[in-house]
């Protein structure tokens, strides 16, 4: 593989490395033609076009005549913006630092994709009345600004570097984990990115990753910013609660009138409310589908399972837990604590501020682990505990909570699984082999039933209530984000779902949210009203209770008045759970002074706290090292990064950014 000045041999987009792509996928275009990027933007298409006019013979009067319609026809979107070349070209410049209208588009399209795949899509409308489009343009502005820096340092990393990051990216990678020249090429086509803009791109990152690691690595963190952390995030509260159901405690007088219902419905609207639907028929080729049709011949599973025998085979391993001590005494006494059944190893975590998550290391064979820790570990015969052992964070308490023998899964057991990830390879490879022929049944005005008929798509319908979560292409992301984009009663372009289905879309209704009438939901408002009131009685008794504790009562003496449980909890930190308990009510504890009472409800009840006694952070306390450690990871990390992007803040207060609003509307107003 080759970078600078050569071919890398494979086309491909720039994927989100972690893992799902965060821009949207392009239509197919019949071979030869030239690809359009999302929102059916050609790149360089007008310009291209416009060049070949004008090096037609004979073809100056036409040209001409196109430039004075196309002056006219782009006048409102101000001629000023036009002479500076920032319509066409540029959307913002700093210095010598230019974003162009390419540029920002794919940059915009991965940042409302990236949106759309965590769950919170917004609508151009929605990123620009937000900031959302400024703040992509910013980060595009600032990260050219790094790229000359770093060309005024003499920075920049070897292809060998590049060409590693490349290899990382898991959507350039094959079934086997590895990087495969043909899903590369296959990505970079379909996304459209030239192999020059891909090596350009991660040559920048890893440039820019090595001046913040000059910069910033040995930056100290400020005096006593971990102590206060730690002070913080390691304090725990001990605390006693009750619970006052309100339907038990709370009063209603009388029924409500019909103006009240009439009120609380319209107050509570939301809850009475059809969500927006939209009514959807759809072409969709699922690959697992297809791949059940598809014959594997036994010759080719017994070759991938004998290429790939290792991963057939386990080693024994152990699940494990670690925790860590300050000092080898500190780990036996706590060793011998356990042994004694006083408590358990991850009660020490949880005491220290750990959750279950920081201490688990998984199974591990002997091979993943160091020589003394592997001996104590394995030369247990049964679940239990091992060490403590000196390891490379100090000693260490291994917790043994299962033994998993070694394991060599026979071809027969394994045939199954490669014969149907086999077939359902060679099923996307037929869907990927469909997907042009789709796009120009499409481009052809060809309706999803059209669709069906000639090719192995399968035709449905669905209805998609916006805000309500769906089932199959219905819970899809993109297909969410295609059908509120789509033009009704047009077909979209070819997309595809996370689990692989390719799919095309028509909305053909829109029926818009409705409040239901009152008669129709009578019984669910007066029930709703009642619980009202019930609760607010129920809070307005528990705040003359909290006046009574104000006054000299505890919380027990209530308890025992009304006839409920009085509960203990604690230690419990900031940020630690309590089973009954709603988690603000710990969070209020935490403001509170010794005897201090706080009130918290939920749907059906309120409750009441009393704080017992307050546990300060303790430096000297075992747990109070590997707190440390693992805090002052976090901090400097956060520190680190916030010092580059004020470094980087200063790099471009030098030359004030000058932004091309026409060029910035025109590059939004496209992308659909």
């Amino acid at each position: 593989m080759r970078i600078s000045g050569a071919r890398l041999g494979f086309r491909s987009p720039l994927p989100d490395r972690g893992g799902e792509r965060q821009e949207p996928r392009r239509r197919w275009t019949p071979q030869g033609g030239q690809p359009k990027t999302p929102g059916g933007i050609r790149p360089g298409g007008s310009q291209t076009t416009m060049l070949k006019l004008m090096r037609m013979k004979g073809s100056t009067f036409l040209v001409w005549g196109i430039l004075v319609l196309l002056i006219a026809g782009l006048a409102g979107f101000g001629i000023g913006d036009i002479l500076r070349g920032g319509l066409t070209n540029t959307v913002a410049r700093s210095g010598d630092v230019s974003v162009s209208t390419r540029e920002y588009t794919r940059a915009m399209i991965r940042a409302l994709r990236a949106r759309a795949n965590n769950g919170q899509p917004i609508t151009m409308a929605e990123a620009r009345e937000s900031g959302f489009d400024r703040q992509v343009l910013a980060g595009l502005v600032q990260r050219g600004v790094l790229d000359a820096e770093l060309v005024n340092q003499g920075l920049s990393v070897g292809d060998a570097t590049v060409e590693a990051e490349i290899a990382k990216i898991p959507g350039f990678q094959g079934p086997d984990g590895k990087f495969s020249p043909e899903q590369a090429r296959f990505m970079l086509d379909r996304y459209g990115y030239t192999e020059a803009e891909l090596a350009a791109e991660i040559r920048s990152e890893s440039a820019i990753a090595l001046l913040r690691k000059v910069l910033t690595d040995d930056l100290p963190l400020p005096p006593g910013l971990l102590d206060t952390l730690l002070a913080y995030r390691l304090e725990q509260r001990k605390f006693a609660w009750i619970r006052l159901d309100a339907e038990r405690f709370g009063t209603v007088e009388g029924e409500p009138t019909e103006e009240e219902l009439v009120a609380w419905h319209k107050a509570h609207a939301e809850a009475f409310t059809t969500p927006e639907t939209r009514v959807i028929s759809y072409a969709a080729l699922d690959p697992a589908v297809l791949a059940e049709g598809i014959e594997i011949p036994d010759e080719k599973v017994k070759a991938v399972y004998q290429a790939d025998i290792e991963h057939y085979r386990s080693p024994e391993r152990r699940s494990l837990q670690r925790l860590t001590f300050p000092s080898m005494k500190e780990a036996q006494e706590a060793k011998e604590k356990i042994e004694k059944g006083e408590t358990t190893l991850l009660a020490l975590a949880e005491a220290r501020g750990f959750a279950e998550k920081d201490i688990d290391l998984g199974e591990k064979p002997a091979s993943a682990l160091d020589k003394p820790v592997a001996d104590a570990v394995f030369a247990l015969t049964e679940p239990g505990l091992a060490g403590p052992v000196e390891t490379g964070l100090g000693p260490a308490l291994f917790q043994v909570n299962a033994i998993l023998a070694a394991h060599e899964t026979p071809f027969e057991e394994a045939a199954p699984a490669i014969r149907k990830e086999l077939a359902l390879k060679a099923a996307r490879d037929k869907a990927n082999e469909l997907a042009p022929q789709i796009d120009d049944l499409v481009a052809g005005g060809a309706r999803v039933e059209e669709i069906a008929q000639e090719t192995p798509f399968v035709l449905g319908n669905l209805e998609l209530a916006k805000g309500v979560a769906g089932e199959g292409l219905a819970a899809d992301p993109t297909f969410i984000e295609t059908a509120e984009k789509a033009e009704k009663g047009v077909e979209s372009d070819l997309a595809q779902a996370a689990d692989g289905t390719y799919f095309v879309l028509r909305v053909d209704e829109i029926r818009p949210a409705a409040l239901k009438p009152l008669d129709q939901v009578r019984d669910a408002v007066i029930a709703g009203w009642k619980l009202e009131k019930k609760r607010e009685s129920t809070r307005e008794k528990a705040k003359a209770l909290m006046a009574r504790i104000g006054e000299g009562a505890t919380l027990a003496q209530i308890a025992a008045e009304l006839g409920v449980t009085l509960a203990e909890a604690g230690p419990v930190g900031r940020t630690g759970k309590v089973e009954g308990v709603p988690a603000r009510l710990i969070g209020d504890v935490f403001g509170l002074q010794p005897n201090g009472v706080a009130l918290a409800e939920d749907d059906g009840a309120v409750y009441l706290a009393q704080l017992v006694q307050v546990i300060s952070y303790d430096p000297a306390r075992p747990e109070a090292a590997q707190a440390a450690t693992f805090y002052r990871a976090q901090l400097e990390a956060a520190y680190r990064a916030e010092v580059f992007d004020y470094y980087a803040q200063a790099l471009q207060a030098r030359n004030p950014t000058e932004i091309f609003p026409s060029a910035v509307d025109s590059v939004l107003s496209r992308i659909r």
